[in-house]
């Protein structure tokens, strides 16, 4: 079954056609792009650690035995063979800090830039409604998820919002298969529209097209952002807006939607569940359930 579940994430990830690409073509302080070079037959180029056009000195509000979400399993592997880390797969997978440092800290048994690392309030409590950052707990990968009953603060009840949901009881989607599920403690954050924080909803505008992604962090004028197919991409911020979570959207209204990795115009809308967090949209003469993650009029 673990081999099934984490075969299916890496699917999911690697399921979209083309990442959101960012402006990388500086690099910060520490960094070399030119880090690649030629090497004997047999062995493994070296590769820039940290090719992103972002801070590296990010300190973490964290101690060793919290939870966080970070790459831990595929950067090690991704900075070892060699590869182009702006366009590896870099899924965000939870595990605990095993050591907490200045610009890198433990995960997995290996050194992850602070940048890359999420870390998870160990005292975090929630209420009915709120929209939380955490991982699919029943599998595994970042998650969001929308909180169904906080009789249990520190262990609410939730339904994923990144998981598909279908509208054909006969044919559920995997929202509802993995819904009503109860999260551990320590577990999530809660997020808050408006704030730059991480796990945030993002549109990062690229050759005039608007990109899905999710907040990684933000320092200064920067952006890390999570982007379709599981690949890390920086931004200026002014190229990023954020994507609210609780919009004011209701059944008539003309919104974006998500299509693959972009946001794109024109979707009506025909009906919302605020409390599944699911919005019902038409396009292209096609009814389509969306998660509240998925439509903004932020964009117009």
């Amino acid at each position: 079954m673990k081999k099934e579940v984490l075969s299916l994430a890496i699917v999911a990830a690697a399921f979209t056609f083309v990442s959101c690409s960012g402006n990388a073509e500086s690099n910060v302080e520490g960094t070399d792009s030119t880090a690649t070079e030629q090497v004997a037959e047999g062995e493994t180029a070296a590769t820039n650690p940290f090719p992103w056009d972002f801070p590296q000195d990010v300190k973490l509000d964290a101690e060793p035995g919290q939870m966080a979400l970070a790459p831990y399993t595929f950067y090690p592997g991704a900075v070892k063979d060699g590869k182009d880390l702006t366009t590896a797969t870099l899924i965000f997978y939870n595990s605990q800090l095993q050591e907490v440092g200045d610009k890198t800290s433990k995960m997995g048994g290996d050194q992850i830039p602070n940048a890359l690392i999420i870390p998870l309030d160990k005292d975090a409590k929630a209420k009915k409604g709120d929209i939380l950052l955490t991982w699919w707990q029943s599998g595994s990968g970042l998650e969001r998820a929308i909180v169904k009953d906080a009789s249990n603060p520190a262990e609410p009840i939730v339904d994923y919002l990144d998981l598909d949901y279908s509208d054909d009881p006969a044919k559920p989607g995997m929202a509802q298969k993995h819904g009503d599920k109860q999260l551990k403690p320590g577990s999530f954050n809660v997020l808050t529209d408006g704030e730059w924080q991480p796990g945030a909803q993002i549109a990062c505008k690229k050759d005039n097209r608007w990109m899905v992604a999710t907040l990684i962090r933000v320092e200064g004028d920067k952006v890390l952002a999570y982007c379709q197919g599981a690949r890390v991409e920086a931004y200026n911020k002014a190229d990023v807006k954020l994507v609210p979570f609780k919009e004011n959207i209701k059944a008539g209204d003309v919104v974006w939607g998500r299509f693959a990795t972009t946001y794109q115009p024109d979707y009506k809308v025909t009906k919302v569940d605020n409390e599944l967090g699911r919005v019902w949209v038409e396009h292209n003469d096609r009814t389509e359930v969306k998660s509240i993650c998925e439509v903004t009029k932020v964009l117009e």
